[in-house]
């Protein structure tokens, strides 16, 4: 089992070009981005090879500000999305990345939720296409944190994966489960079959484990007894220096498989 750092959120006191390496440095095998693309795919592909370290997962853009939780499901931004897929693709190929996350974003109105969903579904087509080779992902966001998002539910996920016919995949939040009141192990094992990636953080907070109440040690068997070989990653904000909360790492090293 491998464990990566997402440096959008981990080692925030560095400037983003020196966080492959302190990730390395902190004992971590890779690192996924969110939002890379305030730097040139070129520099961001130097550090992480200089670091010797994969980048495993980028998100695709969204709009700050107008549209936080991405755009993807938006019917009236669907020519934007189109027209962004080149630069994703760019920073995707750049930095050799497994996965590509497109975040739906949000959907207020029930009247309008079919045709956002019709939306989405095209789009990650579309992405899925355009990135022939690397795997988009959906993320089911509780609806505490981040109200009216179009996928707000692990079911919700599930049907627009099924609309999908395997060009997509699950990014399963232990975090996003959590705060939905539902159990990470009871519901890794029930959408195994359609899981590509694993993020996690504590709840409440958002922080690193261990500061929150999550029961992380029944979740890591579940993975053993599951035989899961995909990765983990943490995305989460630190409570402190980044430095002083991964006290986690080395005790899940113990207990992975």
């Amino acid at each position: 089992m491998k464990i990566a750092a997402n440096i959008s959120l981990l080692f925030g006191e560095l400037p983003l070009l020196a966080r492959f390496a302190a990730a390395r440095d902190a004992g971590f095998d890779g690192v996924e981005i969110q939002y890379p693309y305030d730097e040139s795919p070129g520099a961001l592909a130097r550090s992480a090879r200089d670091a010797a370290m994969p980048v495993l997962l980028m998100n695709a853009p969204i709009i700050p500000g107008a549209h936080p939780a991405g755009f993807a499901a938006r019917p009236e931004l669907r020519g934007e999305f189109q027209a962004q897929l080149p630069m994703v693709c760019e920073y995707a190929n750049a930095l050799d990345v497994r996965f590509v996350h497109v975040l739906a974003g949000r959907c207020a109105a029930a009247a309008e939720r079919e045709r956002c969903q019709d939306t989405y579904v095209e789009n990650l087509l579309a992405a899925a296409t355009a990135l022939a080779g690397r795997q988009v992902l959906i993320e089911a966001l509780n609806p505490v944190d981040v109200p009216n998002y179009l996928i707000d539910s692990c079911s919700a996920a599930q049907a627009i994966l099924a609309r999908c016919a395997g060009h997509a995949g699950l990014q399963f939040d232990v975090y996003h489960v959590a705060r939905m009141g539902l159990d990470p192990c009871v519901e890794f094992a029930r959408l195994l079959r359609v899981i590509r990636h694993i993020q996690f953080a504590d709840a409440p907070g958002r922080h690193e484990p261990g500061s929150g109440k999550i029961a992380f040690e029944p979740f890591l068997e579940t993975l053993r007894a599951a035989r899961y070989a995909g990765w983990l990653s943490a995305e989460y904000v630190p409570s402190a220096a980044t430095a002083a909360g991964l006290r986690w790492l080395q005790r899940w090293r113990e207990l992975s498989p």
